[in-house]
């Protein structure tokens, strides 16, 4: 009894806290099957419905445990202990009269022992064990040192169960990180680093790695925290599917894990190079959206069987929501692309419509204006010339006709395209646009430039700024029914700030955007392109009764016009 006693000491069943449950469990068994004296020892845990739900078992091989098949479900002698929750102590487990037998390639068993555990104040399992060795049978004392081992157990067991409690709300708390994480994460590259540092997090223990997969079956991207061993060792930039073990995860997606690696076992090229540089062990889950396999996730560790089954379900959830940030970083990369695109070609049309704007005023002004300043002069010679006084009032008015033509003609000719523009710049041109605009429809408009800005500005600023306060003030004139109106322009911020005023009647900015007639809405959605073709914000502010101000941001800054020029042209 007393050298049972001290191996019961030496086993440490209470001393070691560092394990998970299911290693504790199966220490408990196995120190069960030395100390009691047995050759063969199991543990069953009970679940939820009072049925034996796990099985643990020392004294058996792994083929030999292969061979007999499913575990026990708790019929028989087992079930007797589970419903009377008392030991159990028999000569000959067979000559009992609820012996079930044992299933085919099932060891020989005569002598058996059990015993209950209990957790907590809670039936936990049942400590089982059989076949006593150097003796008949398992004696009283051999049943007061299972129930003490139980006793023993028990306490481990909780306090394992409690540490794995902890170790579930931690892991929580990371993954709700994790996942908030990768909500924001806006593309690939974001989102594999983000995945990659926060399961590493979860395990500190082992190396971790992200992947994409590519339709040629190779893996590329690859993530790796800072100073990873992998990272620091793997060079290529790519592996193909079918070097490594992660060929289940893309085919069949499913994950994988290897418990014992080395160079002998290896299957793979890459499993030989982790066995090469110490890794023992290896989890990998497929990163899988629907039928399409995104890329996997996997981590190494130097210790073998490093990997549990709360890591593999926490990785399979983190691999889940890794599908969706990638699926929608990608989604989010081909909006803005196309988006590019789409600004790309709208700058060309505007850039050509501006070109021929410019064609067709200076055909006007220099070609038309010359042709009618040659008719007027030729009808004020023939004026000259006749005496007869009902021609003359006939020519007279065929020379107003021809100065309201020449009038309009040089005003349409500067709505294309106004001349103070290219020879005096933005300022001189909005002050004349202005002035021009309060003559024509009869309202006063104020004109005012901060002494801070000197009107130097590239050519594609200038002419998009002039064409926004162009729009605005032909809105004013159409819809506004306003008394006065107001220009202002300023720097502020390294930002040129051009604001339009009116005390018009104002209008519901949201019921306008949302109007169902496009043509309702042309005119502020082509002012807001023009804005955000230059990298500008358009803020257009009015309410019922209370006018309208349209305030145009635009930064000045040399690397935003070297990134505008630099920007990629369509041909």
């Amino acid at each position: 009894m007393r050298s049972q006693m001290v191996k019961l000491l030496e086993s440490g069943v209470l001393l070691r806290f560092d394990r998970t449950l299911d290693e504790t469990l199966q220490h408990v068994v196995d120190a069960a099957r030395v100390v009691i004296g047995a050759k063969y020892a199991a543990l069953a845990v009970l679940g939820e419905d009072g049925q034996l739900s796990r099985f643990f078992y020392s004294g058996l091989s792994e083929e030999e445990a292969r061979k007999i098949g499913e575990p026990p479900k708790g019929r028989g002698v087992l079930g007797l202990i589970i419903e009377e929750g008392k030991p159990l102590r028999l000569k000959d487990v067979t000559k009992h009269p609820k012996a079930y037998g044992f299933p085919h390639h099932h060891p020989a068993m005569r002598s058996f022992l059990g015993v209950p555990i209990i957790v907590n104040g809670k039936p936990f399992g049942r400590l089982y064990l059989a076949e006593k060795i150097g003796g008949r049978t398992f004696t009283k004392q051999d049943e007061k040192l299972a129930l003490l081992l139980a006793a023993q157990a028990a306490a481990t067991i909780e306090r394992a169960m409690l540490a794995e409690q902890a170790n579930r709300t931690e892991r929580l708390e990371l993954l709700n990180e994790l996942v908030s994480k990768l909500n924001r994460s806006t593309d690939e590259k974001s989102v594999l680093e983000t995945a990659t540092e926060g399961i590493h997090a979860s395990l500190p223990f082992a190396e971790v790695a992200t992947v994409l997969y590519r339709p040629d079956e190779s893996l590329s991207l690859l993530c790796f925290p800072e100073g990873s061993r992998l990272g620091l060792q793997l060079r290529r930039p790519c592996l193909k599917v079918n070097r490594t073990p992660f060929a289940i995860c893309m085919q069949e997606r499913k994950s994988v894990i290897l418990s014992e690696i080395s160079v002998e076992k290896a299957k793979t090229p890459f499993e030989r190079w982790l066995a090469r540089r110490g890794f023992r062990s290896l989890i990998a889950v497929p990163v899988a959206l629907g039928e399409q396999v995104l890329g996997v996730i996997f981590a190494a560790a130097v210790q073998p069987d490093a990997f549990s089954r709360d890591d593999l379900t926490f990785l399979q959830t983190v691999s889940d929501h890794v599908a969706v940030a990638l699926a929608n970083a990608r989604l989010l990369q081909e909006l803005r692309e196309k988006e590019r695109i789409r600004g790309l070609l709208l700058n060309k049309v505007v850039t050509a419509q501006e070109e021929e704007r410019k064609r067709i005023s200076h055909e006007l002004h220099d070609q038309i204006g010359q042709l009618l300043t040659a008719l007027l002069i030729q009808l004020q010679l023939l004026e000259r010339d006749l005496s007869e006084p009902s021609l003359k009032d006939r020519l007279k008015v065929l020379k107003q006709l021809a100065e309201e033509i020449s009038i309009h003609l040089h005003h349409i000719a500067w709505e294309l395209r106004p001349p103070a523009l290219d020879e005096l710049g933005l300022l001189a041109a909005l002050e004349r646009v202005t002035e021009e605009w309060s003559k024509r429809f009869n309202i006063p408009c104020e004109f005012e430039a901060n002494g801070a800005f000197n009107g130097r500005v590239e050519p594609e600023v200038a002419i998009g700024v002039f064409r926004i306060v162009q729009e605005s003030l032909t809105n004013i004139a159409k819809h506004a029914r306003a008394t006065h109106a107001r220009v202002t322009v300023q720097q502020e911020n390294g930002e040129l700030v051009v604001t339009v005023e009116d005390n018009g009647v104002g209008f519901r900015v949201k019921d306008v955007m949302r109007h169902p007639d496009e043509n309702k809405r042309l005119g502020l959605l082509g002012m807001m392109e023009r804005a955000a073709m230059l990298s500008g914000k358009l803020d257009i502010e009015s309410k019922p009764g209370k006018g309208t101000k349209v305030q145009l941001r635009i930064p000045l800054t040399k690397g935003w016009y070297r990134r505008f020029r630099a920007s990629p042209k369509v041909s």
